[in-house]
């Protein structure tokens, strides 16, 4: 344990945040970051909300009418609690490095997108923001539903190399609600698929989206023959 972590004990009333930041020298806000980042790590359910995501996942197969069986994918699947559920409904396919270490989520993604697999129901949902799978994440799919957690950018402490991050992807450093949908939509035209968002939950520090994907024929589309 180190010193920031000695300083700072949730469980004890005599220690908040403020005498912690006095102490070390840091913000409110970077003391609150570090509090966070050391939950995600021990996996605790108040960061990781296993209980907002399965709520919202058994909410969205009640509603949603599959023609079979789905395939599922779940990248960065944790310590497996929404793995539990999705094996309720459907086949799946589970990647986690860390936890399950079935594989990295990041090679096995490109792997998937390399062997042409396509699946009905995708569930991202990585350590940080998932904008490096866009968007060709898109490409596992032609028709189904993708879940996509991602972290409120104005929570968490932006340095310079995470505003130049959001700001190519999002076109400003600090990207609301609306904005960062209406670009994952946009990722989706990229390789001709339509997204509109069915779900989307409040977890304090990050989003849960729910989106539903449909490729489309880029001539009906636009409203464009080809010649």
């Amino acid at each position: 344990m180190n010193k920031q972590q000695s300083l700072f004990n949730e469980q004890s009333q005599k220690c908040t945040i403020q005498n912690v930041g006095s102490s070390t020298g840091k913000s409110y806000r970077a003391i609150r970051h570090d509090v966070v980042r050391a939950k995600q790590k021990q996996n605790a359910n108040e960061v990781h909300h296993p209980d907002e995501k399965i709520n919202q996942i058994k909410n969205i197969f009640e509603n949603t009418s599959f023609d079979k069986k789905p395939k599922i994918l779940e990248l960065f699947a944790g310590q497996g609690n929404c793995t539990k559920i999705y094996q309720e409904y459907g086949e799946v396919t589970a990647y986690d490095k860390k936890y399950l270490k079935t594989g990295d989520s990041y090679i096995e993604y490109h792997r998937l997108i390399a062997e042409k697999k396509k699946f009905d129901v995708v569930d991202l949902d990585p350590y940080g923001f998932p904008n490096r799978f866009f968007p060709d994440i898109f490409l596992l799919m032609e028709r189904g539903v993708m879940f996509i957690t991602m972290p409120k950018p104005y929570v968490n402490i932006l340095n310079g190399i995470t505003r130049t991050h959001l700001i190519s992807y999002y076109d400003e450093h600090n990207p609301d609600e609306q904005t960062i949908v209406e670009r994952i939509a946009l990722f989706g035209l990229c390789h001709w698929r339509k997204i509109e968002l069915i779900d989307s939950v409040d977890c304090k520090s990050v989003w849960r989206f729910a989106f539903a994907v449909e490729r489309v024929k880029a001539t009906e589309y636009t409203g464009v023959r080809n010649r």
